[in-house]
């Protein structure tokens, strides 16, 4: 019993002390264990690299209090995985990785870094090791060696193994500020870009044209290029020039002559009309020039007639399409029209047989759309008028196989200009009418109505037959197909309006028609099939054609008329003639034509825009087609919407595709209201160099012109 009593005491005691504390201390709480240490990779290692290429690598300790960092390792499956730059690292500091130099087996790596303080923390990541693909290189596809000053070049670099590919941009670098310039500054590879030199050579006389990878600017291929003095723009002589177009007042045609002398321009004469009148003007030397801007050509002419032009002066720009032809656009605030200059061969009197055909308004009140044409037979001084004939359109008014009563030709001035009298019957209703014609050569003659009875507002071209005069048939028109571009009005819309036409006429040998007709008056625009039609050759080589065209767009097929009045060298002019259209045109005979073609060309092309009061609007520059895309620059031109005026924008960039499955290019920066919406053309080639071209959208008109350039 005592003792298990002093067994009670002492449990007692001992609980009293545990409550209380021994030794009759203070109570207190033991402090809490330290955090344990971890590593992380921050950033993370990338999931993947190429064999021997390197990538920096960051490890962050936690709650290291010793702040030892980490110790780097590496692992694989094989004997060699890799090195690092520093074996340990302090906590956020990097080392670099170098990945092994050939891919292990298997094809990953696990990169650790382990807490020196604490061995048992460590992070890890897996790196898959691939073989390393290739370098991005940029290679320049054959820059000439030397350019003249002011002359355009197309320049294509070439980017491999760029993933991204996102192209290359172009710079150019010389001994002086002005080394000229790219049209665009950056370009898909393998899509032309168009170099212009500076105006004048630079000093020293050589560029260092550069394209830079986009994605790897590292990267990039340079040559050089010595600028030579330009040639004269123009060589010395006479040189024929019209344009037709719109003014602030309407129709608007014009042609003349002018002459380069030592490079300059000495002298010449026009004429000019619209629903002012007609004016013939001489040219003066002082305030004429000749020149380059921006690797177009530059021809300011000064007539001295303020009627004319704005104050006097009449301002061209163009694009060389040879030393002895320039495709030009007016540039100035008068007028929006295009047309060109060719090199005078000849300024003999016409003799024997001319085609001709004449467009624009007849002189009645309110005037209506006139399309006249047909072939002259010119003797001496005379129009042999039993060998002569024509047709017209007056506003759906038509008369076909109309002839003369009698005609004249003067003789021609010092520049070529020669004056045409002609007399019709009285039995075709049209008065007598005069046109002035500035001679390119026995080939052609450019038109411009002058003071006549009529008084109208008509231009035109007459094509010179030559031996071919009076020779034409069937059985030698057989086989040949034309295509051509033609504008003038028709009545498809609710009311009346300005329309282009283009296409092609295939004439088979058994007298039937077959082709395509596309038309576009900014309601309309379809490219028709023609399912049916014939025609018929005269001697004097007027073609007549009646075709049937069929459209999905269409609930009806459409009946045409047309005549061709050919020249026996390739060459033909157009007239529409049936009720509905009344057009006037040039056409070619396609030789070998190509669905698909590049290279350097001159473009320029008319049309009407669908905004406000339909102001004309014109364009012309050189442009490159390579691999199917466009590149390139136009000088532009647009009326004001009041029509009164034009606004001139040089250098606008053109580019776009073309497809010749279907016969059509998509281009951007031809669109008068905004440049930067694409335009939709239906083309038709006539041989390897020149096509034709018809805006089809809903958007505006525009019929173009695209001539290869020519080496001098």
């Amino acid at each position: 019993m005592k003792l298990r009593q002093s067994c009670c005491l002492i449990l007692t005691i001992a609980f009293v002390m545990m409550v209380a504390g021994c030794g009759g201390g203070s109570s207190s709480n033991p402090p809490p264990p330290p955090a344990a240490i971890s590593v992380v990779l921050s950033p993370q290692a990338p999931a993947s690299m190429d064999a021997g290429s390197a990538t920096s690598l960051t490890a962050v300790v936690s709650n290291d209090s010793a702040n030892a960092g980490v110790k780097w390792t590496v692992s694989c499956g094989g004997s060699s995985c890799g090195s690092f730059s520093a074996a340990s690292t302090a906590s956020g500091a990097a080392t670099q990785y170098t990945a092994p130099a050939s891919v292990p087996n298997p094809a990953t790596v696990t990169v650790t870094a382990t807490s020196v303080t604490d061995s048992t923390k460590s992070a890890s990541a897996t790196i898959t090791i691939s073989a390393p693909s290739a370098p991005i290189s940029v290679t320049l596809t054959a820059p000439p060696s030397s350019l003249a000053a002011g002359a355009s070049v197309a320049l294509t670099a070439t980017v491999a193994n760029d993933n991204a590919n996102a192209g290359v941009t172009w710079s150019v670098t010389c001994g002086s500020a002005q080394c000229g310039s790219f049209t665009p500054t950056t370009t898909p590879s393998g899509t032309a870009t168009t170099y212009t030199a500076p105006a004048a050579p630079p000093s020293p006389a050589t560029v260092t044209v550069t394209a830079t990878s986009v994605t790897d600017t590292t990267k990039s291929a340079s040559a050089s290029i010595t600028i030579t003095a330009p040639p004269p723009v123009l060589a010395d002589g006479n040189y024929v020039y019209h344009v037709a177009g719109q003014d602030g007042v309407g129709n608007y045609y014009l042609a003349g002559v002018f002459t380069v002398l030592n490079g300059v321009i000495s002298g010449g004469e026009q004429d000019m009309v619209d629903d002012n009148g007609n004016n013939q003007d001489s040219l003066v030397a002082s305030g004429s020039s000749l020149g380059l801007v921006n690797g177009n050509i530059q021809l300011i002419l000064n007539t001295a007639d303020p009627n004319v032009g704005v104050n006097g002066v009449e301002t061209f720009h163009g694009t060389v399409v040879s030393n002895a032809r320039v495709l030009i656009s007016e540039f100035d605030t008068f007028a929006t029209a295009t047309g060109s200059i060719d090199l005078q061969t000849s300024t003999a009197a016409p003799a024997g047989g001319y085609a001709f055909n004449l467009g624009g308004l007849d002189g009645l009140s309110p005037q209506n759309t006139f399309v006249l044409g047909g072939v002259l037979n010119i003797s001496g001084a005379s129009i042999s008028v039993s060998n002569s004939i024509f047709d017209y359109n007056d506003g759906g008014n038509v008369a076909q196989g109309q002839t003369f009563t009698s005609g004249t030709v003067s003789a021609p001035d010092s520049f070529g200009r020669v004056v045409l009298t002609l007399n019709p019957s009285a039995s075709s209703g049209v008065p007598s009418f005069a046109v002035a014609g500035y001679t390119i050569g026995t080939n052609q003659i450019q038109l411009v109505e002058t003071q006549d009875t009529l008084g109208g507002v008509l231009g035109g071209t007459a094509l010179g037959q030559g031996s071919n005069t009076g020779q034409f048939t069937q059985a030698g028109v057989a086989g040949s197909s034309y295509a051509f571009g033609a504008i003038g009005q028709d009545g498809f819309s609710q009311n009346s309006t300005i329309a282009q036409m283009a296409g092609g006429f295939g004439l088979n040998a058994d007298g039937t028609v077959s082709g395509v007709i596309a038309l576009n008056d900014l309601t309309l625009n379809i490219g028709a099939q023609i399912t049916s039609g014939t025609y018929t050759v005269d001697p004097t080589g007027r073609v007549t054609l009646n075709v049937v065209a069929t459209s999905g767009s269409l609930p009806n097929p459409l009946p045409f008329a047309f005549q061709l009045y050919l020249d026996g060298n390739g060459n033909a002019l157009e007239l529409g003639v049936d009720d509905t259209q009344a057009t006037s045109g040039l056409a070619y005979l396609q030789s070998a034509p190509s669905a698909d073609f590049e290279g350097s060309f001159a473009l320029n092309v008319f049309g009407i825009a669908n905004f406000n009061e339909a102001p004309a609007w014109s364009a012309v520059g050189p442009v490159t087609v390579a691999s199917d895309s466009f590149s390139g620059f136009t000088d532009y031109s647009v009326q004001n919407s009041d029509n009164t005026a034009s606004i001139v924008t040089p250098g606008i960039p053109l580019s776009g595709s073309e497809t010749s499955s279907n016969g059509q290019f998509s281009l951007t920066g031809l669109n008068a209201q905004n440049p930067q919406t694409p335009s939709s053309f239906g083309y038709y080639p006539i041989d390897g160099r020149r096509v034709i071209a018809i805006e089809l959208d809903n958007q505006q008109m525009g019929l173009m012109m695209l001539e290869g350039l020519q080496p001098n």
